[in-house]
């Protein structure tokens, strides 16, 4: 590591490998700078990341914390962490470098990185988050698989002796049952919507400027965007998992349920059994390609009117007119779930069509002295825990210049330079 790692104490490592977290929390402040020096050098460009990299290290470090012996063997796994961790952002922000330099925006970030107070708070509320198991749904999916292909052996292997009326009979039987079975479907499916509708009045939504996060009754845990909202069944997580999701929202399915978790989002309905699902479905969003489903753990199936996807971890689709789904491009995917890293990406808009998106984040109302301003195109990239940042980067990005008219903000156009 590039600064000096101080070992860890003989009790400390014990009380850790038996799960005390003050002793997570001792590891963390005295090894904090060391670690974010070494993120640091690890992230080469993209060093404001390294805080909450360090973050996302220790929490891997709570989950395999009874397999360490000694010192080295911490100071070596959170080595290796960090290295795959950079690796990984590095790749991800690569796809909003080439949107900064394809529209000629520059990042603006949040004045002041959080401390490691901030970060600590973070970590002791993501270790009592439910456990998301994807390992276990991917292996009874593969279990279920065999099964059937076991199944469909012994059928094929069966010797051929049915005889006509038998096989008349053992057809309309099928044909009954799956009248049956198409009919409850279509019955539950309508409970299920008439249910929707019902709670729809109690559903939990955010504002304009603001977010926020709960936790579901089966334990999946949800974060709202700006303007979003979560509806779901009564008694949800039991008899049915059904919720319907609008404006931006990301989904940490627990596991562990026989029913796997149905979101309705828009004209998409996704089922996934543990993982992280985010959306993004808004009646009007200028700038952006509509309904979009992204998979960060785990996989989901993704239904729309003309077209059904399986999608694993990374992967990213939009829904296109007809009900079709296509895979969304990394620049898509950078921009409309750039709110999950607490940033809000632009792509070639119009300062008005700019100043909805910020009514939307950032709960501001800002003002145009000259409406033909509102013409002007910008691309923007801002952080949302700053909103004098963010006016900034709009204002830089327009050649505009933002000033307080009777305790409001308004835009002017920049003045040209003065000659010396």
């Amino acid at each position: 590591m590039p600064a000096s790692f101080p070992p860890i104490d003989a009790a400390t490592l014990t009380a850790l490998n038996n799960g005390d977290e003050s002793a997570l929390e001792r590891i963390f402040r005295s090894h904090y700078n060391a670690l974010l020096a070494n993120a640091r050098e690890q992230l080469k460009d993209d060093t404001p990341a390294a805080p909450r990299l360090v973050a996302a290290t220790i929490r891997d470090l709570w989950e395999n914390r009874a397999s360490f012996k000694s010192s080295a063997e911490v100071e070596g796994f959170l080595n290796e962490e960090i290295r795959h961790r950079a690796k990984a952002t590095r790749a991800r922000m690569a796809a909003v470098h080439r949107f900064e330099k394809s529209e000629k925006v520059q990042h603006v970030q949040p004045h002041q990185a959080p401390t490691a107070d901030t970060l600590w708070a973070d970590i002791v509320a993501a270790l009592h988050r439910p456990p998301v198991d994807a390992e276990t749904s991917s292996r009874n999916r593969r279990e279920h698989a065999k099964h059937e292909a076991a199944a469909h052996i012994a059928r094929v292997a069966e010797p051929r002796a049915w005889k006509g009326p038998l096989a008349l009979g053992l057809v309309a039987a099928v044909l009954g049952v799956f009248a049956f079975w198409y009919i409850g479907k279509a019955s539950k499916e309508s409970v299920i919507t008439q249910m929707l509708v019902t709670e729809e009045p109690r559903g939990i939504a955010t504002l304009g400027g603001q977010r926020g996060s709960l936790t579901l009754g089966d334990g999946s845990a949800v974060r709202l965007g700006a303007e979003s909202r979560i509806v779901t069944v009564p008694e949800f997580g039991k008899k049915y998992r059904t919720a319907r999701l609008t404006g931006s929202v990301e989904l940490t399915v627990a596991a562990g349920n026989p029913v796997p978790l149905t979101a309705i989002v828009g004209d998409v309905t996704t089922e996934m059994s543990a993982g992280v699902l985010t959306v993004r479905h808004y009646a009007e969003d200028v700038g952006f390609p509509g309904t979009m489903v992204r998979v960060d753990g785990g996989d989901a199936r993704v239904r729309a009117a003309a077209a059904t996807r399986t999608l694993s971890a990374g992967q990213s689709v939009v829904l296109e007119a007809g009900g079709t789904l296509r895979d969304a491009t990394a620049e898509e995917a950078a921009q409309a779930f750039a709110w999950t890293f607490d940033e809000l990406v632009l792509a070639d808009v119009t300062v008005a069509e700019a100043l909805k998106h910020y009514r939307r984040w950032y709960g501001i109302d800002v003002g145009l002295n000259d409406p033909a301003l509102g013409e002007r195109r910008v691309s923007v990239i801002a952080p949302l825990a700053s909103e004098p940042a963010a006016v900034a980067a709009l204002a830089e990005q327009g050649n505009l210049e933002a000033r307080w008219v009777e305790n409001r903000r308004v835009l002017h156009d920049k003045p040209p330079a003065r000659r010396r």
